[in-house]
């Protein structure tokens, strides 16, 4: 017999999770980045390239990616420690579907736990859900980096030019 398991972003939060406090934030300079992609497609090109213009733009050291293996998990704790020790700022993503919206925001709220700022990206009509989950997460308010939906069929010029049109957000979420 299979064994089928059903994954519920909407579930009851474990009873140690309390309310976030956010990490510290810094100046951008010199800060390394690691980029959470979570494989939906184009999520890499988009949050790669908000990275490179954190780089011109901010003076962030560099962007390394890190690949989950699905989308509608979140990051282990193995895997926050490993990222943590390597890296000063995440920006994690893209969340343009629920399932994936709910993972992406949780991996961001997981760095913070670790006492790394990160941000989260998602697209438009998942604002609502994102809100509701990260209050659930005890993260009310959580500031997210919103991008029209979808991202997936757009070309690589409007994705470079949206890259570049949320860097200055992606900034303001990440340091000082």
């Amino acid at each position: 017999m299979s064994e089928l398991k059903v994954l519920r972003p909407d579930a009851r939060p474990s009873t140690d999770i309390t309310r976030l406090v956010a990490a510290p934030r810094g100046p951008l300079a010199g800060a390394r980045l690691t980029v959470i992609d979570n494989g939906k497609p184009r999520a890499g090109e988009l949050l790669v390239g908000i990275g490179q213009h954190l780089i011109e733009q901010y003076g962030v050291a560099s962007v390394t990616k890190f690949s989950k293996p699905s989308a509608s998990r979140p990051i282990t704790d193995e895997q926050v420690a490993e990222l943590a020790a390597s890296a000063d700022i995440f920006l994690t993503g893209l969340g343009d579907c629920g399932g994936c919206s709910a993972c992406s925001l949780q991996d961001a709220l997981l760095m913070e736990r670790a006492g790394r700022p990160a941000t989260v990206v998602i697209s438009e009509p998942f604002q609502g859900r994102i809100a509701s989950y990260s209050a659930k997460l005890g993260a009310p308010g959580y500031a997210v980096t919103v991008v029209p939906h979808p991202v997936s069929s757009r070309s690589e010029e409007y994705l470079a030019d949206l890259a570049l049109r949320m860097t200055e957000t992606v900034a303001g979420h990440l340091g000082s």
